[in-house]
């Protein structure tokens, strides 16, 4: 199951989106996940301010916390901590959001998206298709292993005419498996 909760001000956003384990899967893979981002909106625009995810299943928990000030990532916390060196100097990279934040800003801007999540880089890039709103997944750098793995292959949007911020549904193509988000 999924629930996304998003609050918006004039200046400030918080979201929040909660994954649980359900349907035919549950049983044999358990796991829940949530995912929390805040920031400042300044002029139509998102600046993240912190972003945190906690993955867990049955025998692991993993955690990412990532702080941002101007633009710049300040601190990025990781439990359990990486073994390996980081193959990127992510606190060199300018402009970057989160992932919650980064989804915010195409859903309202439309606009390409620099991300960083903890564990890689990349840039989301809406499709300039008009029969297909889809979010090429471009730049994709893994911060801690290998630059060739790309897990994360598409995420594709679908619209309607009813005015809300949420497109009734989500669909994300990660290590050859179809996720599909609808909205109740």
């Amino acid at each position: 199951s999924l629930l996304w909760h998003l609050e918006l001000d004039l200046d400030k956003y918080t979201t929040t989106i909660q994954l649980n384990d359900s349907g035919i899967f549950s049983g044999l893979y358990k796991f829940r996940g949530e995912y929390k981002a805040r920031g400042k909106i300044k002029n139509a625009s998102l600046f993240p301010q912190e972003y945190s995810q906690i993955w867990k299943t049955k025998r692991k928990k993993r955690e990412v916390n990532i702080f941002f000030e101007k633009n710049k990532i300040t601190k990025l916390i990781l439990h359990p901590e990486e073994k390996e060196e980081a193959r990127i100097h992510y606190f060199k990279l300018l402009n970057y959001m989160d992932p919650l934040s980064s989804f915010l800003n195409i859903l309202i801007n439309n606009s390409p998206s620099k991300t960083i999540d903890g564990r890689r880089t990349y840039t989301l890039n809406p499709s300039n298709d008009l029969k297909k709103n889809k979010i090429l997944i471009i730049n994709y750098n893994n911060i801690w292993a290998d630059h060739k793995r790309n897990d994360l292959e598409y995420i594709e949007i679908y619209t309607n005419k009813e005015v809300s911020l949420l497109p009734p549904k989500v669909k994300i193509k990660f290590k050859d498996i179809l996720f599909e988000l609808t909205k109740n």
